[in-house]
């Protein structure tokens, strides 16, 4: 079987790239991004590099490689709809349909378009359910009891945030409020929250309850806790079963070197 992945930036197109081969399939890659993984080019039995907004020629290049399934994975800039010289006529047809611009509501409408061409688009856990961690305290260093607080409170709002169509992550300390993502992406939504305290944040990334697990996974690894590390963060909490952690030793390694707890609840 060959199956597609059209790969943003990131470690997980290449992970997920990885697992399919090993599972003994072929592996079609399109590259939408400018800086995706240069790895990717050497483990796909095809490789293309496209305009994420190149609907059409996106899903002419996999029916002509006759692709029966494929996988939209890795970061992915929403920026573009700020830009629509760079969408085609399908693309732009696509997004005058939709009554909202939220992600989810441009991936469902990408699924569909993709679908009615006899491709289908799978469940990302379906090669990379490794990547969901159990629950618990991951780290050496456990948080505090009033951490702890912020987590529940952190995780609540993120539910919330993510049931809005808004994002999935947010930064607290001491039950306030200091960032919510939006279209600039989790990692510069703790940057601004850490800019607001004097270290000490909780970082909280869950998804909406109806997630739909073929796309925009929340994921979570070494350049999460980097970014921690710059930001003076101290927590960072997953929803159990909502989010991946790729690389999950080294992730854990560098937490631990940095004092700071990852959970899992």
């Amino acid at each position: 079987m060959k199956i597609g992945v059209i790969a943003g930036s990131g470690n997980l197109p290449v992970i997920l790239t990885q697992q399919i081969k090993n599972a003994g399939n072929q592996v079609l890659v399109i590259s939408i991004t400018k800086d995706a993984n240069k790895s990717l080019k050497t483990l796909s039995t095809e490789f293309y590099e496209l305009g994420v907004g190149q609907i059409k020629k996106i899903i002419n290049t996999l029916l002509e490689s006759d692709v029966s399934e494929m996988s939209i994975i890795g970061k992915i800039s929403k920026d573009i709809l700020l830009n629509p010289l760079h969408l085609d006529t399908k693309a732009i047809k696509i997004l005058c349909k939709l009554k909202d611009k939220s992600d989810a509501s441009i991936f469902f409408a990408v699924a569909e378009e993709i679908g009615s061409s006899g491709i289908k688009l799978i469940d990302q856990r379906l090669y990379l359910s490794n990547l969901l961690p159990e629950k618990g305290v991951l780290t050496k260093h456990k948080p505090s009891h009033s951490q702890l607080l912020d987590v529940e409170y952190g995780i609540s709002l993120a539910k919330n945030v993510a049931e809005l169509g808004i994002g999935q992550t947010v930064v607290v300390k001491d039950q306030i409020i200091l960032a919510i993502e939006a279209i600039e992406g989790t990692d510069e939504a703790i940057r601004r929250g850490g800019k607001l305290c004097n270290g000490g944040a909780v970082i909280a990334k869950s998804a909406k309850s109806n997630h739909d697990f073929r796309f925009d996974v929340p994921t979570i690894g070494p350049d999460t806790i980097d970014v921690l590390i710059e930001s003076k963060a101290s927590v960072l909490a997953i929803e159990y079963g909502k989010a991946f952690l790729i690389e999950p030793e080294f992730t854990i390694l560098k937490a631990n070197e940095a004092k700071i707890a990852i959970v899992v609840v």
